[in-house]
């Protein structure tokens, strides 16, 4: 699946979180969740709801909202099947990339290749 790059940060901190137990499960405040997304990303606290309902949607992860006794807003994250295997497609997207990347530069040299013979063949 494609995630925009708000839906990848958040899930990376989210995945970070959630892979450290063996059941794939962990409690973050949203200020933990936003303290931990790095400051290049256009990350606000209003995204931050409608970000994990996406990821939600896309079956990453499920969440309940809890509230501690001094009534801050704690979200108890249990990853599902695509939230487990996140890193790896990553992986695999990747390197789908770097493979992308060097197919087509190998096309375009031999595509200069058999010009340039082409011209000198028939001047």
């Amino acid at each position: 699946m494609v995630l925009g790059k708000k839906e990848r940060v958040l899930m990376d901190v989210v995945y970070k979180q959630a892979s450290r137990s063996v059941n794939g499960q962990c409690v973050l405040s949203p200020l933990d969740m936003l303290s931990r997304i790095p400051y290049r990303v256009d990350f606000r606290e209003s995204d931050l709801e409608e970000t994990m309902n996406q990821l939600v949607l896309d079956n990453y992860f499920e969440y309940e909202k809890a509230k501690k006794s001094t009534g801050d807003i704690m979200y108890i994250i249990t990853l599902k099947e695509n939230g487990i295997s996140y890193q790896r497609d990553k992986m695999v997207s990747r390197r789908k990339l770097i493979f992308r990347i060097i197919t087509t530069i190998i096309i375009a040299a031999l595509s200069f290749s058999i010009k340039y013979i082409l011209s000198a063949i028939f001047k």
